[in-house]
Parts: structure tokens; C-alpha cells; sequence
């Protein structure tokens, strides 16, 4: 097995930080939306800016970190970057049009990663896309209501009138997570035995066993035990931490199922 340099553990540790502020924006405008149905619970409007911002940083890190390994800058950063700037600007000075250019830092993302390296990459990209937007919705909602607090704690009517509300659509949006994150995977590991004898498998295994942590912590919170919220969005950013190492690992070769996709 080849393990990442030194190099690689900071760009992985920036790319962290940048995946918790990308998911945990987009977990950020769920919240709301879901906050602002009616009846309008005035109390769930967390704040933009500290997402936007650690994705920023982490943004930067990792295009000044490879520029090092690679000597130039890859143009998917330089857009993620710029995109990730402009939203950040926009939410402190404008306070409008904030998510379209934090979008596009989303969809810079997907391309930067494995998926831009298959070739025709626009499946692989495209299934990328939809993983971490699905993904932003469950995993980054659970980040986001681990620092709202309702009135009466989570176990009175305002705090379950929002879990329901986001019981709603965090099952659908799972749902999508793991359907993309199984045909990624099998893009990426081509047999189960890979799973354990590469480094990539390795922690692709570590990533599946903490997604299904959160889903068993899911069900407990569900099971009217709030209290396993904050310890669930812990887990959410490790995984978010095995999705940062996967990023920098050296995917094994073989010909990509994906790559049959038509353009």
C-alpha cells in the first residue's frame, strides 16, 4: 500500500475542512427552508457565515496545496475558490444571492475529485454532483441542527415539529447518498477483496461503517433521545474526515464501469 506524504495529510485536512463547509452551507439552507414552513419556527436561522467560511479556508488550503504538489493550480480550484469568495462576500456585505455561487463551488468539487480522472468523466462527475448535494441535505442537516436550539429542547413541540420536517426529506435525500455512493464505489473498487488489501478500500470501508453510525444514531434521536444529536454530527464529520482521505488516496486501476457511460 502507498500512503499519502505530508503533503497529502494537509491536503487532506484542507479538503476536510472544505467538505464541512460546502455540506454543512448546504445543510444550512435546508434548515431554513424547512424552519420557514408554515408554521414558521423564527427560532431555526442559523447563520451562513461560519460554513461559508470554513469552506473558504479550506478552499484556498487545498488549491495552495496543490499548486506545491503539482506546480500549477487545477482550474476546478481556482473556480471553487473564486466561487466560494464571492458567496462568502455576498453573505456578509449583500445578504442575497448567496447560493448560487456556493453552488457552484458544489459542483467545482465534483469534478475535482476521482470522477474528473474517469474518461469520459461526465457520469462520474454528474454522480459526484448529485452524492454530495444528496449528502449535504442528510449529513449536513444533522451538522446544522447540532447548533440550533429550540425553545423547550428538542424534545418539545417546536424541537420535534423540525425533526419531522427534516425526517421528511433526509430519508429521501439518504436514500440518493447511497444509491450514488454505491455506484461510486463500484467505480472505484472493482472486487470485495479490494476492500481490505488497498489503502483506498481501507478507508472506504471506514467512511461505509461511520454512514452506518449515523444511520443507527438517526433512529435513536427518532426514538425521542435527542441527546445522541450532538454525538451524531461528531460522526458526520469523521466520515466527512475518511472523505477527505479517500480524495488524496490513490484509487487502484482498472478499467472504470462508469467510463461506459455515453457523454
Amino acid at each position: 500500500m502507498t500512503w499519502p506524504s505530508r503533503l497529502d495529510v494537509v491536503l487532506g485536512a484542507f479538503r476536510w475542512l472544505e467538505y464541512a463547509g460546502l455540506i454543512g452551507f448546504i445543510g444550512v439552507v435546508v434548515i431554513r427552508r424547512l424552519a420557514a414552513m408554515p408554521p414558521a419556527l423564527g427560532w431555526a436561522r442559523p447563520s451562513m457565515q461560519p460554513a461559508l467560511v470554513a469552506a473558504f479556508i479550506g478552499g484556498l488550503g487545498v488549491a495552495l496545496a496543490e499548486t506545491l504538489r503539482d506546480w500549477h493550480p487545477t482550474g476546478a480550484g481556482a473556480v471553487r475558490v473564486l466561487a466560494e469568495g464571492v458567496a462568502l462576500l455576498l453573505c456578509i456585505y449583500v445578504r442575497r444571492w448567496v447560493v448560487p455561487p456556493a453552488l457552484i463551488a458544489v459542483a467545482a468539487l465534483a469534478s475535482a475529485g476521482h470522477a474528473g480522472d474517469v474518461n469520459p468523466a461526465a457520469g462520474a462527475v454528474l454522480t459526484d454532483a448529485v452524492h454530495v448535494l444528496s449528502a449535504g441535505v442528510w449529513a449536513g442537516g444533522i451538522l446544522v441542527l447540532a447548533t440550533v436550539f429550540p425553545p423547550g429542547g428538542w424534545g418539545g413541540e417546536a424541537g420535534r415539529a423540525l425533526l419531522e420536517r427534516f425526517g421528511r426529506v433526509a430519508f429521501l435525500a439518504f436514500a440518493v447518498t447511497a444509491l450514488t455512493g454505491v455506484l461510486r464505489a463500484i467505480d472505484s473498487v472493482h472486487s470485495v477483496n479490494a476492500l481490505w488489501e488497498t489503502q483506498y478500500g481501507l478507508v472506504l470501508s471506514v467512511k461505509t461503517a461511520g454512514v452506518l453510525v449515523m444511520v443507527a444514531m438517526s433512529a435513536l434521536v427518532w426514538r425521542r433521545k435527542p441527546a445522541a444529536a450532538p454525538y451524531e454530527a461528531l460522526v458526520v464529520l469523521l466520515v466527512l474526515a475518511a472523505t477527505a482521505v479517500l480524495a488524496v488516496s490513490q484509487v487502484p486501476h482498472w478499467t472504470s464501469t462508469l467510463s461506459q457511460w455515453p457523454p
